[in-house]
């Protein structure tokens, strides 16, 4: 139990640093792109449970920003909006779209705990 709790608090700690270098060097896009990626690595599904206003105060900027990124996001495929959800529909191209820092945050998941990470893919 003392090894799983360590595990968690590396990662929780890696995360968290990543995450905020991420939203102080990369565009709002690249930044909504890894969330909604992070997101539906943990789902079992491809429709996730993301408001405008979560991914706003996540990303740190204002809820009119997310909608003009997540409209962009839907007109060039990559996404399905619908009232309180976003569905997944281009995965790759998401894979694509988002910095390094999301495969940064995949591999201290495979590192500190290897086969518990939940990606759809790989790093």
């Amino acid at each position: 139990m003392r090894q799983v709790i360590a595990s968690y608090g590396e990662i929780l700690l890696a995360q968290t640093f990543q995450i905020l270098t991420c939203n102080a060097v990369h565009p709002v896009e690249a930044r909504c792109c890894r969330w909604i990626l992070m997101m539906h690595d943990r789902a079992e599904q491809d429709t996730l449970p993301l408001t405008h206003e979560f991914l706003a105060e996540m990303l740190g900027v204002q809820r009119s920003t997310v909608s003009v990124v997540t409209r962009t996001l839907q007109t060039a495929g990559l996404i399905e909006q619908g009232r309180g959800s976003i569905t997944v529909t281009d995965r790759a191209g998401l894979e694509e779209a988002v910095c390094e820092c999301y495969g940064r945050i995949q591999r201290i998941y495979q590192r500190v705990m290897p086969g518990r990470y939940p990606s759809k893919s790989g790093p």
